[in-house]
């Protein structure tokens, strides 16, 4: 998947202007993108156009016009955007309860070690996280993950016969769910396109 490069953004005033119309296809998109898997964990696969907006929106907050802040920005979301065989998602770890996070979130610590798979027929892929600088034993609520797939795994992915689930097996966290009709075929868009 092609990656954003500076011409691809539309400068900090135009943006404004289009700015809801940009909004409501993204809402849309995401809708077929977003893949809960029990009570806490929320994975959003990301692609080109969720990139593009993120990086959009950055700018709109930040009120950026500087071409090197702006690049650097690129720099920074691309690694969201999947190279070719992969799918990439953020993982969103959602409390809401306030007095429970802190206790949630340090009940999930190691959950990047081989305890999330996608799995579908024999195959099952354990998703690389994106390196972090925390400090030991600690753990981020917003976390970047990349399936990496072979061909004889895309083969079968893409075959939407094939059920395909998400799955975690972490010690205080067990859930699975199946990819809908409309996800599966996000991805398999993903996973095709070139």
């Amino acid at each position: 998947m092609r990656k954003i490069e500076f011409s691809d953004i539309i400068p900090y005033n135009e943006y404004l202007k289009v700015r809801k119309e940009f909004q409501d296809k993204i809402i849309k998109l995401k809708k077929n993108r977003r893949v809960q898997v029990g009570e806490y964990i929320t994975f959003v696969f990301e692609n080109r156009e969720t990139v593009l907006y993120q990086i959009q929106e950055m700018i709109r907050l930040e009120k950026m016009t500087d071409e090197k802040l702006i690049k650097n920005e690129i720099e920074v979301f691309n690694h969201l955007i999947p190279d070719e065989n992969e799918l990439c998602a953020t993982m969103l770890i959602e409390i809401f309860e306030r007095h429970l996070i802190k206790p949630i979130l340090n009940s999930l610590i190691g959950i990047q070690n081989k305890t999330i798979f996608l799995e579908f027929d024999d195959e099952k892929i354990t998703p690389v996280f994106y390196e972090e600088n925390l400090p030991e034993g600690k753990i981020s609520a917003v976390q970047y993950v990349r399936f990496i797939f072979n061909q004889n795994q895309i083969n079968k992915f893409i075959d939407p016969k094939i059920p395909a689930k998400l799955l975690i097996n972490h010690t205080n966290y067990k859930a699975e769910t199946i990819l809908n009709e409309n996800v599966r075929m996000s991805l398999i868009e993903d996973l095709i396109k070139k």
